[in-house]
């Protein structure tokens, strides 16, 4: 077996057991590029080995031409000496060197053709070996990339797959919709017929309890709203609340004046993030406004809260707010160091223009309400 076949059959049964056992074509190239420049190298040590082979055959042949040479000058130094059994050996061995000469002339002339192969299989394999090695970045990105939009594609599948689901839930819910709209219609005509005074026709099971079911549903609100009244007449004069608004934050506040409706939103920033009942003030501060209309007050006092806390590091304990006779208001405000306060929740940033409210009720109650960047 020559060395370029069993060169071959190794490179095939290594890069065999690597097909076997890849799993990502990224390391698979990068396993073939390490091989084809293993094999490179075998092929340069096979050919290296062939060279010596036949530097090896070329000295002796030297060697044997010498000694061809030689026994022919003894022989005819037999012959001039009456020696011709002498001269016969002579002639005889010189006879068999060189046609072992001539063998290994022929062994040369194979050695050096084989050489020539391997050397040209060595300089294909090279340009082999750095074709691949360029190809070999160019595929791993591409097969990276084709990874990607793989999972891109499993992404949108998913959200796809969520998408039918939300639709899904839509018309469920329109349905669901549709359905209680029925049982009002029902519920409608039943009071239209009784209002008549004549008997009306005969109902189902299913639409007599969506006709009792609208009756509760009714009595239910109608208990609630009682119930908002009361608390709303029975001393729950004044006050505010925070409300979450998308990514910002709504204040809400009322009072039975403008007056103390502004002091109630500024209270209500405050105790939208920070707990100030056991902070000591440090200092008062008070700060004169005249503006266009109430709703320009409000976000005036609200920022002046927000322009405090930001360049002073101060927070309001107490705030009140009174009139001046020119229509404007005068905020006055025990401040104390931020530090003493424990904060609950996310500083405010900014006042927002969108969706301001600042006016009298019906019967005079004042509320107004503002939406906060935080």
């Amino acid at each position: 077996m020559s060395i370029a076949r069993r060169i071959a059959e190794l490179y095939n049964v290594k890069m065999n057991a690597a097909l076997d056992r890849a799993e990502d074509p990224r390391e698979l190239v990068d396993y073939t590029y390490v091989q084809l420049q293993e094999l490179l190298a075998e092929v340069r040590l096979g050919a290296a080995e062939i060279a010596a082979g036949r530097s090896r055959a070329e000295l002796r042949v030297s060697g044997l031409r010498r000694a061809a040479d030689r026994l022919g000058e003894q022989a005819e130094q037999a012959v001039l000496a009456g020696r011709e059994d002498l001269a016969r050996q002579a002639l005889a061995r010189r006879a068999a060197i060189l046609a072992q000469v001539s063998r290994l002339g022929e062994q040369q002339d194979a050695l050096r053709a084989q050489e020539q192969k391997m050397a040209d299989a060595g300089r294909r394999l090279q340009e082999k070996v750095d074709a691949f090695g360029m190809r070999k970045e160019a595929i791993k990105a591409a097969y990276t990339a084709a990874r990607a939009q793989a999972s891109i594609a499993e992404a949108f599948a998913g959200i796809s797959g969520e998408v039918t689901d939300a639709g899904t839930a839509a018309s469920r819910a329109e349905d669901e919709e549709a359905d209680l709209q029925a049982r009002a219609a029902a519920l409608d005509n039943l009071l239209t017929a009784d209002a008549g005074g004549g008997p009306g026709p005969a109902l189902s099971d299913e639409q007599l309890q969506a006709q009792l079911d609208q009756i509760s549903m009714r009595a239910q609100v109608d208990e609630e709203l009682a119930r908002l009244s009361e608390r709303l007449t029975s001393g729950a004069g004044q006050g505010h609340r925070s409300v979450p608004h998308a990514a910002d934050l709504r204040v809400e506040a009322w009072a039975p004046t403008r007056e103390e409706c502004l002091a109630e939103a500024a209270r209500g920033l405050a105790g939208s993030f920070a707990v100030v009942a056991a902070a000591r003030p440090r200092r008062t501060a008070e700060r004169r406004f005249i503006a266009g209309s109430d709703e320009d007050l409000l976000v005036a006092i609200i920022e002046e809260v927000i322009y405090r806390l930001d360049a002073d590091g101060e927070i309001p304990v107490a705030v009140a707010v009174r009139p001046t006779p020119d229509g404007g208001v005068v905020l006055s405000m025990q401040l104390a160091g931020v530090g003493q306060a424990r904060i609950t929740g996310a500083v405010p940033k900014a006042a927002s223009l969108h969706d301001l409210r600042c006016a009298p009720g019906p019967a005079g109650r004042w509320s107004c309400g503002i939406t906060i960047d935080v």
